[in-house]
């Protein structure tokens, strides 16, 4: 029993250990959302099939049994044969048919139009895909950050609390010895608390990233993973803006395809049909084929419906022109402001890193004169608080630079798996 207990710890550590950035990021592709886009880009392929499909010819069957108050021809007669009338003649009150139609649009205008709509369509959900799972990336990539930022935090924290309880053991002495007052351990305690409280709020925000990660990529993180630049953003055109382009494009070929109803169509047409019945002169069965062939066009003389169509595509084509004109300035201005602000966040990095290093050395001072009394316990804290507030602008920077580059990346249409390791 030790020993499978063992193994199975052994396999969870290595589990562990093996989960990184890349594997998150594999892991989204293979959760539903992915599929369900999927779908979506078979359907939008399916559209152009459709169109396709409309443009073949058509074969159908038929069978009928058909009932007249007098009798009818099977077909067309000549007048030859009426010249004998003692031959069963081609009428009766009760017709059975069979046989089959056919019909091939030659030419329909719009059908080639709507063709090349649907195309772009297509294009568009597949851009739309890659878009949304460029998206999905960045948010993982922003979760993790801020994962990483709460551990340090929390850890920060920690650390406060441990230098805080080192410091109260020597000011307890001195409570004891009479040298400071009751009121000095009771201030540190507070301190204690307060930094106990704002741990548990960490470990909350802590849990709601790790749901968010586990969501995204079906993967339960007990901690964070490693980030680290590969290269940076590739700049470009805005491929966020590609399914609107599309999209637009399509809109356009909407406006085509309306116009079109009005051009008139060329099709060929055809049937044969072979009939049989009881002659109403004799009772004799009879039975006789008959079949068609033609071209036939037909021209739109009026339909109040296809001016309508022509300005609702209109109407479509001036709405998602006027998103994506808005899409792109919007756009525009937060790739420029992105760019500023990682740029920003490397400086500032910097002097963090700096000001730690500054409050340690700090710290350290006012520990000694806490102990030798030359400063009090709420000026102490002053420095414990200043050094973790330090470490938080450094973590917190930290996080948002990630989080701003994984934003650039989805603006550009950059793979997160090529910028992040």
């Amino acid at each position: 029993m030790r020993l499978k207990f063992s193994i199975v710890l052994l396999l969870a550590s290595e589990l562990s250990c093996a989960t990184n950035i890349t594997t998150l990021l594999n892991a989204i592709d293979k959760r539903p959302q992915s599929r369900l886009e999927q779908i979506d880009v078979n359907r939008a392929s399916l559209g152009v099939n459709k169109v396709t499909d409309m443009m073949m010819p058509k074969l159908d069957g038929f069978v009928g049994y058909e009932m007249y108050n007098r009798p009818s021809a099977l077909r067309a007669i000549l007048p030859s044969e009426m010249k004998n009338p003692n031959a069963p003649l081609l009428f009766s009150k009760k017709i059975r048919r069979a046989g089959v139609r056919f019909s091939w649009p030659i030419f329909v205008k719009l059908l080639y139009t709507l063709k090349e709509k649907t195309e772009l369509m297509h294009l568009a959900s597949k851009d739309k895909k890659r878009l949304s799972r460029i998206q999905r990336e960045a948010k993982l990539v922003g979760s993790v950050a801020y994962l990483r930022y709460m551990e340090s935090m929390f850890k920060a924290l920690k650390a406060k609390e441990y230098s805080i309880l080192a410091t109260r053991k020597k000011i307890s002495l001195m409570v004891k010895s009479g040298r400071a007052p009751q009121s000095n351990l009771m201030t540190l305690d507070a301190k204690i608390d307060e930094l106990k409280m704002n741990t548990i709020a960490i470990e909350e925000q802590k849990s709601k990233l790790e749901a968010t990660i586990e969501t995204l990529t079906g993967i339960s993180l007990k901690h964070s993973v490693g980030l680290h630049q590969r290269r940076g953003v590739r700049k470009g055109t805005i491929f966020a803006l590609a399914p609107l382009k599309k999209t637009l494009r399509a809109e356009h070929k909407g406006i085509k395809v309306a116009k079109e109803r009005y051009y008139p169509t060329v099709a060929l047409k055809g049937s044969y049909t072979l009939s049989q019945a009881d002659a109403y002169n004799d009772d004799k069965s009879v039975h006789s084929g008959y079949g068609s062939l033609g071209v036939y066009v037909n021209v739109p003389l009026y339909d109040s419906s296809h001016s309508t169509g022509v300005q609702e595509a209109k109407l479509n084509y001036l709405k998602t022109k006027s998103l994506m004109a808005e899409t792109k300035d919007r756009l525009k201005v937060e790739a420029k402001e992105l760019r500023r602000e990682i740029k920003l966040i490397k400086r500032s990095k910097k002097l963090a890193r700096r000001n730690i290093a500054n409050q340690k050395a700090l710290l350290k001072i006012a520990k000694v004169s806490l102990v030798n009394e030359m400063i009090t316990e709420e000026e102490y804290l002053r420095y414990e608080d200043a050094l973790a507030s330090a470490k938080a602008i450094l973590y917190q920077n930290e996080a948002k630079e990630w989080q701003d580059i994984a934003q650039l990346a989805v603006i550009y249409g950059n793979d997160l798996k090529r910028i992040v390791k």
